[in-house]
């Protein structure tokens, strides 16, 4: 069950956005925007993940 739920849900994702894309010939604008802005999205999140993992390493000690 979790095997066809782990192929499901993501096969279902890409059919939606397929065929959003399809339909407006192209991205959206919203989706524009956040691709111009994706850069300092993946930094952000980087150095979030460093700044956790630090705050949960000196909690254990």
């Amino acid at each position: 069950m979790e095997f066809l739920l782990a192929i499901g849900i993501p096969l279902v994702v890409l059919g939606l956005v397929y065929i959003l894309i399809s339909e407006n010939q192209g991205l959206p604008l919203w989706l524009e925007r956040l691709t111009d802005r994706s850069g300092s999205i993946w930094t952000f999140g980087i150095i979030l993940i460093a700044v956790l993992s630090i705050v949960k390493f000196a909690s254990n000690n």
